[in-house]
């Protein structure tokens, strides 16, 4: 029997419950004197990756070949800067990120946003610009707020010359710092795609005790979801905002880049922009980060990144997580598996 309850608080996965969509979770701080010490939890078979990691079987996006980060090292002209960096990605859509954003408060969720009638759209009250391009012919685009970009040379690493056509017809000679990955492995060629998130499956227990289930999905663009409390999990006082996130916070798209940047879409309209790796490709794990320093002394966080098992099926892309705290004595894990298909 639990003798006493403390308030419930809020762990946030803080940085992208999009990629794995697990969010909030409300653990109770209580003591226990049940006989269940010594209770064996059997973890469901859907929350664990297989051993062996296997790649899909997905084709090359439209522009696999044109994906390419541009960093301005020198602005020509004598005209205002207008971006610091541009990005293309796999799908046919590119990331131009304003020279203020670097000045952007870190975790903050773009939720402010603007679409003009070609459908770019701006995150963030202007500091990332997000649209489609057009390959006109070989390094020369053609992007969707009326701008073009022509890379001056062939087979670019390093340093490059760009010419930079804006909105206004102003022709403006740009430097970059190239970052591209010309023979990507077949590992990055799988994940460096646009996802779709099928579902979010979630199971919380603790040591000795399976508290509840939930699962999210989307129909419709509607957000459905299925919530589960087992008998120890109301004898906690647990509720079914305490297994699942709002739905609002459901991610409905996901891209990752050659070049290591993530673009997580909401439901409610918001988007985040953030950064990956392979931490362990022989094994399939993937860490996310905030698209700042991880060695910020200044910032004792601990939720600075996020590791996640990845496991292919086919079509399809599984990510793993496990996440456990402890309150009281009393450790609590959260298991989650969220399903994406590669057809966006």
């Amino acid at each position: 029997m639990i003798n006493n309850l403390n308030s419930k608080f809020m762990k946030k996965n803080i940085f992208y419950s999009f990629v794995i969509a697990i969010a909030s979770f409300a653990f109770m701080a209580c003591s226990s004197n049940d006989d269940d010490g010594n209770k064996q939890i059997k973890l469901p078979e859907k929350a664990q990756p297989s051993t062996d990691f296997t790649l899909g079987s997905f084709d090359n996006e439209q522009y696999a070949d044109d994906a390419i980060k541009m960093d301005v090292t020198s602005w020509g002209n004598g005209t205002a800067q207008e971006f610091k960096s541009i990005e293309l990605f796999a799908d046919g859509h590119f990331l131009m990120t304003k020279p203020q954003a670097g000045n952007a408060p870190k975790r903050a969720r773009m939720a402010t946003r603007a679409v003009d009638i070609n459908g770019t759209i701006e995150f963030d009250k202007g500091l990332y610009v997000y649209g489609t391009f057009t390959r006109v012919k070989d390094g020369v685009y053609s992007l969707s707020n009326n701008t073009k970009i022509e890379i001056n040379e062939n087979g670019v690493s390093g340093k490059a010359t760009v010419t930079y056509t804006n909105s206004k017809g102003e022709v403006i000679t740009v430097v970059v710092n190239v970052n591209i990955n010309s023979k990507p492995d077949d590992a990055l060629r799988q994940i460096c795609r646009s996802w779709k998130m099928d579902s979010s499956e979630t199971w919380l227990f603790t040591d000795n005790a399976y508290i509840g289930y939930g699962k999210q999905w989307l129909d419709l663009l509607v957000v459905k979801q299925e919530i589960t409390i087992t008998p120890d999990g109301k004898k906690w006082g647990f509720d079914e905002d305490d297994i699942l996130d709002d739905k609002d916070d459901y991610c409905r798209r996901v891209i990752f880049s050659p070049c290591g940047t993530a673009i997580y879409f909401y439901v409610d309209g918001e988007v985040e922009v953030g950064r990956w790796e392979w931490k362990d490709k022989l094994n399939g794990v993937l860490r996310c980060w905030e698209p700042h320093d991880l060695d910020d002394d200044d910032d004792d966080d601990d939720d600075e990144w996020m590791d996640m098992t990845i496991r292919f099926d086919g079509k399809q892309m599984r990510a793993y997580t496990d996440y456990i705290d402890k309150e009281n004595n009393v450790s609590f894990h959260a298991y989650n598996v969220s399903t994406f298909s590669a057809k966006y």
